[in-house]
């Protein structure tokens, strides 16, 4: 494992030393301006309702602003694809990925998905006279430039084990990564004490001398499968089982923790998880099993069940992603570099 960690440390600086130093070409858009969010490790950072919380104060500035994803995972023959005009969702989750499906169920702006995120923000450009292209998860995808880095930090593992992949969850060395950053903001804040938040804050403001905010990811909304909305209170005193296909599903299990059950047990698959049949029965026996008064999964997990999906009690937990000391933030301001 140390091994192969070393041998992607050594790919990853390589490839950052050619970009660093305009040996490979990185592509700009006249006339767009592109803000990216994204991280250092790999998943469970919370951008989903990052991406959209600053897609909304984007669009409540006037901006045309258009969400721009990778689309991992989404089987489609078309790419780059238009995923959502802003007002209708125009392919299946299967063909976009979670998250881009995700942006089109919660935004009103257009979402379009491309291996190429230059080639899909040239599209979103095109077709929406974007002005702005917010990049879900773009922030190693460097042939494509952007104004400004956002780049999320999770409180609950900030520094990915000090390890690169597979040993850790560092995509590139976190010292070569946070330099290129404009600003970090600390996720799921709410998850760790606040002894261990100001060691964070202060390793990243005191090191890399970048601003740096703090957010929550707070419990917004329980609901069924028909969009009704549900009392939080129900779950407190209840059996409850979990089921989830996420990078790290114990933060899920922390959050649902905070809405005060009796039990919780949870079933994890594999981050991306795109649920079967065989799926369905495992997560109804285990739910039989343990006597679960209610099965609670994720808006990510939600987009990517079978459409015929009759669990009882089966209900989706929204998360609403919001910054509570907001030191930064200047790409809401206009006040970034070009």
């Amino acid at each position: 494992m140390k091994l192969l960690s070393y041998i992607y440390y050594l790919v990853t600086s390589l490839r950052n030393w050619l970009y660093d130093r305009k040996i490979f070409k990185i592509k700009k858009i006249e006339d767009l301006f592109v803000i990216c969010i994204g991280n250092i490790t790999v998943g469970g950072t919370g951008k989903t309702p990052a991406v959209q919380y600053f897609a909304k104060k984007l669009q409540e500035q006037g901006k045309k602003v258009v969400v721009v994803s990778r689309g991992y995972r989404g089987k489609r023959k078309v790419d780059p694809l238009v995923v959502s005009d802003g007002k209708k969702i125009l392919v299946s989750s299967k063909e976009s990925g979670d998250e881009p499906y995700s942006h089109a169920l919660n935004l009103k702006v257009p979402v379009v998905v491309g291996r190429d995120r230059y080639e899909a923000a040239k599209l979103a450009k095109k077709v929406f006279n974007a002005d702005t292209i917010l990049l879900d998860d773009g922030f190693q995808h460097r042939k494509f430039f952007r104004n400004w880095d956002i780049v999320l930090v999770d409180a609950t593992n900030p520094f990915g084990w000090r390890a690169l992949l597979p040993k850790g969850t560092l995509r590139e060395a976190f010292s070569s990564g946070a330099k290129r950053a404009s600003e970090f903001i600390i996720t799921k804040s709410d998850l760790v004490s606040e002894e261990d938040l100001k060691v964070i804050k202060r390793f990243l403001k005191v090191r890399y001398k970048k601003p740096v905010s703090v957010a929550v990811h707070g419990i917004k909304a329980l609901y069924d499968m028909k969009g009704n909305m549900k009392p939080l209170f129900w779950v407190k005193g209840k059996r409850v089982l979990l089921f989830s296909g996420l990078a790290n599903p114990l933060n899920f299990e922390k959050t649902v923790i905070s809405l005060d059950p009796a039990y919780i047990e949870r079933v994890d698959f594999l981050d991306h998880h795109s649920f079967n049949k065989k799926d369905i029965a495992l997560i109804e026996k285990r739910a039989k099993d343990m006597k679960a008064e209610y099965i609670i999964t994720t808006e990510k997990d939600m987009v990517k069940l079978p459409k015929d999906i009759n669990i009882e009690k089966l209900f989706v937990l929204k998360i609403e992603f919001d910054i509570l000391e907001d030191n930064t933030l200047e790409c809401l301001r206009g006040e970034t570099n070009e």
